[in-house]
């Protein structure tokens, strides 16, 4: 049994059942376990599996149910030794017999809540998992640090009278484990495809210009969300050819502070000398030389201006229609009393 630890390693099962509900039968299969976010590979013995068959595998803990989610790449089974095989898929009667073990680990969980109730311990239990063959029953608990139980496991041990675990994990896990509907709309990714747990840090989320707000870029788990990190690499790339805000930078308009930036879109927002904001992009920004010698250029330009001879404009007379209302009136007056006077009698 090689458990993956690549998202890559395995085909995005979501996809794979929106396309075809099957996949194409491979000696080589990955599966899933309902507790563990892990895939492991295993050899199918040329069986005709598809993607959410249930089969019967045997691990070091014991039998147990997994369900097909895939096939390796070739890379990654090209160096793989040893691997276990798939014993069979499940059968009417091994369904029957994972029924009657559903219901035994809900009757495992009840007892065992009551106990952690009882004796007033700091813990959650998230999951019970019993094997197949009944050799080992896993409790699996959520808690914010170390829990003695050496009581609770003297009660289970008597009440069962089997191999008996108590994991503590951490609350990615028990996402993973209990699955939900991200903000996004869709299942969770822990519970569907990832096999691993990548460090996510506050810089993705701001590489990504996305709002520091809690409730936005936090999963269920309460934790950053893992999708944080699949652009991140993208997104280092982008964010290296733009101008960090606050930075000075030469423009054809003069010189400017960058004052924000559009990793998407490869933009920015500089502020010039004068107070006027500018949008720009990449592809506008000049070298220090550069701007010396355009602005050398606009210089001259300008002097050129300023020498040339300024020509006087001609002041024509001021018409009647020029001058003022009351001029105006008064003139006519004038021109009539000398009208009447030439009038013989």
């Amino acid at each position: 049994m090689v458990a993956m630890e690549n998202v890559n390693d395995i085909q995005d099962a979501q996809s794979t059942q929106d396309t075809d509900n099957s996949i194409e039968p491979k000696k080589l299969v990955c599966v899933r376990f309902p507790a563990l976010p892990l895939s492991y590979i295993f050899d199918a013995k040329g069986m005709d599996l598809h993607y959410g068959d249930l089969v019967l595998v045997n691990t070091e803990a014991g039998l147990s149910v997994a369900k097909v989610v895939g096939t390796p790449s070739h890379d990654e089974a090209a160096g793989l030794d040893e691997i276990k095989p798939v014993l069979r898929k499940l059968t009417p009667e091994d369904r029957d017999k994972l029924a009657v073990i559903r219901q035994r680990e809900e009757e495992c969980f009840r007892f065992c809540h009551e106990r952690i109730t009882a004796r007033g311990l700091p813990m959650k239990l998230t999951r019970v998992e019993q094997m197949f063959d009944g050799s080992k029953t896993t409790f699996y608990f959520v808690a914010e640090g170390r829990v003695d139980f050496r009581e609770l496991l003297k009660d289970l041990v008597e009440k069962y009278r089997t191999r008996i675990e108590l994991r503590q994990i951490g609350s990615r896990q028990e996402s993973a484990m209990l699955g939900g509907i991200g903000s996004c709309g869709r299942e969770v990714c822990c519970s569907v495809y990832l096999t691993s747990f990548q460090r996510i840090s506050v810089k993705m989320a701001k590489n990504q210009n996305m709002t520091l707000n809690p409730s936005k870029i936090s999963g269920l788990c309460g934790k950053l969300k893992c999708c944080l990190a699949y652009e991140k690499e993208s997104y280092a790339n982008l964010i290296d050819n733009l101008p960090k805000p606050g930075k000075k930078v030469f423009l054809e308009q003069g010189e400017a502070v960058v004052v924000s930036i559009n990793i998407i879109n490869q933009t920015f927002v500089a502020k010039l000398a004068d107070r006027r904001f500018i949008k720009s992009s990449v592809s506008d920004i000049l070298t220090e030389e550069e701007y010396t010698k355009l602005s050398e250029q606009k210089a001259a330009e300008n002097a050129r201006i300023k020498e040339q001879p300024h020509r006087e404009q001609p002041v024509e007379a001021a018409s009647d229609q020029n001058r003022p209302r009351g001029k105006r009136k008064r003139s006519s007056r004038r021109r009539n009393s000398r009208r009447k006077r030439s009038k013989p009698e």
